[in-house]
Parts: C-alpha cells; structure tokens; sequence
C-alpha cells in the first residue's frame, strides 16, 4: 500500500494483518476501525476489521480522533448490512484536514494535547472502576463467608 505524504511527513495506512507492528524510532502505530458503527473511529489496540495506521507525528491519533468526532466521514460510509468506510476514501479524506492541521511553523495545537490529557485520564478512570468493582466483589464474597458461618 503506498505512503500518503503530509508536508514532509510519510503517513502509511494498510489494512491490519493481525500482527502487531514494532515501531521504529518516533513512529507512532494506532488503529482505524473500517467496519461497524464506529468506522473511521482511531484506535490504541487493533480489533478485527481495522486499518493499521505509521506515522512519525505523535498528534495524528488526536487529529483522526476530531475527524471521527466531528462526522464529516459518516457520508462515506456505505453497506446495508455491515457498515465500511473504503481506504481510499478514508486517505482522500483525511489528507488535506492533516496537511492543515499542523500550523505553518510546525506548532502543534494544544486542543490535540488536550485531548490525548483526557484520553488517559479516561483510561485512569476506567483503572480506577475496575479495582472497585474487584474490591466490591471481594467484600462481598468476605461478607457471604461471615454469613455462612452464622448460618451453619
């Protein structure tokens, strides 16, 4: 699959093959999901039906993530039974939003910092949820010893 070239920046998509890619030096690897609900949505993991995405500038999970939020894709996406984005109209949409995406003096946005803030924060209180929902369990199964004891 070829490269798509972004101000100097080599960005490859492909479809994920079920291997996990090693990055390289600076290169970032995030998901884009090509079927269902949720096609073009970014992802940290791949699942199945998913594009593989290499690049060497860290905010472009954030800036796919604001393509995805914003539903600029939801007219591309076709399919009476399962819904799919193509690739090709996937590349064809997010080339010219990444190319402007980045101000001319290659800072970056601090909306886009923001954002991948409140995606770990999320993921902190999704951490956070889980031990509860352990130390809820083992309470309860502590307690329903106790009871059993009374009982017998």
């Amino acid at each position: 699959m070829p490269n798509t070239n972004i101000k100097g920046i080599t960005m490859e998509i492909k479809v994920h093959n079920g291997v996990i890619s090693a990055p390289e030096n600076n290169q970032t690897i995030f998901y884009i999901q090509s079927k269902g609900n949720n096609a073009g949505r970014p992802l940290l993991s791949p699942i199945t039906n998913c594009w593989e995405v290499k690049t060497f500038r860290s905010v472009d999970f954030e800036i796919l993530y604001i393509i995805f939020e914003s539903r600029i894709l939801e007219p591309f996406i076709g399919g009476s039974v399962i819904p799919f984005i193509r690739l090709h109209d996937y590349k064809n949409i997010i080339k010219p939003i990444l190319n402007n995406a980045i101000n001319e003096d290659n800072k970056v946005n601090e909306k886009y910092l923001q954002i991948r803030k409140i995606e770990t924060q999320i993921k902190k209180q999704e951490e956070i949820k889980y031990l509860l929902l352990q130390l809820k369990s083992t309470i309860s199964k502590e307690v329903l010893k106790t009871i059993k004891k009374h009982l017998l």
